[in-house]
């Protein structure tokens, strides 16, 4: 699906399309934060190289990816994810997924990020339903989904390949009615 994506913009952010040239050494700084990989699948990276092999690579054949960009200075801060929306049933679906710089959490750029993209997914690309998951245990993560209206919908015992473990992963949607109720 080749979708030009807009650039959204809020009182603290900016959403801009992944540059593909540039956005790489800046993506490679954010990832650079360990406490943002605690609860996620990869580790942290280690080289700008690495991060340009996944974001160009693998990312744009499954995501539409935008850059969270802190108005104030201008510098990447996070990155927001949607999947290429697709039909199943009557229903148009797509994933979500984040990453946001822990200096910047609890601070309400992750919630303005948020209501930028679910405003557009919603409302210009027509998706019924967002669906999101998170390991149970990422209490941030599973409040942030909670607070923009998701519902958790179903609870799965699954292998965490990162930790060589057995855990629970929390499965979430978010349906564009609910969504357009609590605007």
């Amino acid at each position: 699906m080749n979708i030009d994506l807009p650039i959204l913009v809020g009182e603290l952010v900016i959403l801009r399309p992944l540059n593909f040239k540039n956005d790489y050494i800046a993506w490679f700084n954010v990832e650079q934060d360990e406490r943002m990989h605690t609860w996620v699948g990869n580790q942290k990276p280690t080289s700008p190289e690495e991060v340009k092999k996944y974001l160009y690579g693998l990312y744009p054949q499954y995501f539409m990816i935008w850059m969270i960009v802190e108005k104030k200075t201008g510098n990447v801060i996070g990155m927001m994810r949607i999947s290429h929306p697709e039909r199943k049933g009557e229903k148009l679906v797509a994933g979500d997924s984040q990453r946001l710089h822990s200096n910047y959490w609890r601070k309400g750029y992750m919630k303005e990020s948020r209501k930028l993209i679910y405003d557009y997914v919603f409302t210009c690309l027509k998706v019924d339903v967002l669906y999101a998951d998170v390991w149970e245990g990422n209490i941030n993560s599973s409040k942030s989904l909670e607070a923009a209206g998701y519902q958790l919908i179903d609870i799965k015992s699954e292998y965490f390949k990162k930790y060589d473990r057995m855990q629970n992963k929390l499965y979430y949607e978010l349906r564009a009615e609910w969504w357009n109720e609590r605007k």
